[in-house]
């Protein structure tokens, strides 16, 4: 209870479509989560992103631009239901006021259709709390922490199936299992084969060559680390989360 909580989340993009030369792309984020108790139903946790790092090709970029995306979403008063799902956000009001003056400061010395386009991005989500939710859970931002493994059943699930929206592969979705290891414990998540190919909900023109991650947590229930690999012919892409307390 409000103990301040670092993790470091890490989005590697490795895109090697060109056979002569490959793009990676990382963007790392520090974020404390705090606990503040229960209300009513939900769970409520502060999600505060302290530092946003870029790298291309290893190297260190300064995107101002990019930051300016993540920490739109970045103080953030969760509420968290049973699942462990983002079911909430109580201070979505506050955030959209925060973003409408930051526009506005970030238009002092920008202009342009890009920025435009850009700002709108942005906008669209914070103003539309399903979207706002349904970013907020995925894999981009705090999926590999709330995500939705738990409940009084779960533990004697296995696998456990979902489904799962890949946003990166033009929302392409995909039927997750979950294992669970009660030993360690951990989550094993692989995507449902069939014959040897992942199975798509959807129709679409990518096929995932990988998929799989993992959760691992300390005897006291404390997520520890965890990540998850998605690949196709041109881009693999890893997701991680590390305990850094």
């Amino acid at each position: 209870m409000n103990k301040k909580q670092p993790y470091r989340f890490e989005t590697t993009t490795i895109d090697f479509s060109n056979k002569n030369y490959f793009e990676q792309k990382s963007l790392i984020r520090e974020v404390r989560f705090t606990y503040y108790g229960k209300r009513k139903e939900l769970f409520v946790f502060k999600a505060f992103i302290s530092k946003v790092m870029m790298f291309f090709n290893q190297k260190e970029q300064d995107d101002k631009l990019l930051r300016e995306d993540v920490f739109a979403f970045g103080n953030l008063e969760l509420g968290i239901n049973g699942k462990g799902e983002i079911a909430k956000v109580y201070n979505l009001r506050e955030a959209q006021h925060r973003w409408e003056r930051r526009k506005l400061e970030l238009r002092k010395d920008n202009s342009g259709y890009e920025l435009d386009s850009f700002f709108n991005e942005i906008s669209n989500i914070l103003d539309d709390e399903t979207k706002m939710l349904f970013f907020l859970n995925s894999k981009n931002m705090y999926g590999l922490y709330f995500h939705g493994l738990f409940g009084k059943n779960d533990i004697n699930e296995a696998p456990k199936k979902r489904i799962a929206t890949i946003l990166e592969f033009d929302d392409v979705t995909v039927i997750e299992k979950i294992w669970t290891d009660k030993r360690v414990p951990r989550f094993i998540i692989r995507a449902e084969e069939d014959d040897g190919e992942f199975k798509s909900i959807i129709s679409s023109n990518d096929v995932i060559n990988r998929y799989e991650g993992e959760l691992i947590y300390n005897k006291e229930n404390q997520l520890q680390e965890g990540y998850l690999e998605i690949e196709n012919e041109n881009i693999n892409i890893k997701h991680s989360v590390v305990w850094v307390g």
